[in-house]
């Protein structure tokens, strides 16, 4: 259910950085979400859907990234993607918990350029200046 709460931020968001840049609408929206975020892709893309309509996104693309969860194994110096037993695909040692595969953020935004710029032939453009 806290998917409401960020597709809610996510899109004040987007729309804010969409009204900045002057765009008339968002053709799409690239997030990051690390398999360890509890985020449900179903659950955002619901959101997503029932919150666009009459907003610059609507009739955007909501295109997901997933990022796997990572260990460090000291003994290897190496990260790795956990299987099961959480042990070190090299030397079955359990390694630790790296940050890999808890994030969620705004990647890029994709949005219509503005009427005098399409006349350059050019009808979009990517956003992706969101530190």
């Amino acid at each position: 259910m806290h998917e409401f709460g960020i597709m809610t931020y996510l899109l004040e968001a987007v729309e804010a950085k969409a009204h900045e840049l002057g765009a008339p609408r968002v053709l799409a929206i690239n997030v990051v979400v690390g398999d360890r975020s509890s985020i449900v892709d179903d659950s955002l893309l619901y959101y997503f859907d029932m919150m666009t309509p009459g907003t610059l996104a609507e009739g955007a693309r909501l295109n997901m990234t997933r990022v796997a969860t990572k260990f460090y194994c000291a003994c290897c110096d190496q990260k790795y993607t956990p299987g099961s037993d959480f042990a070190c695909p090299n030397c079955t040692q359990v390694g630790v918990l790296t940050e890999a595969g808890s994030e969620f953020y705004i990647d890029s935004i994709e949005i219509e350029r503005k009427e005098h710029d399409r006349t350059r032939g050019e009808s979009c453009q990517e956003y992706s200046g969101w530190q």
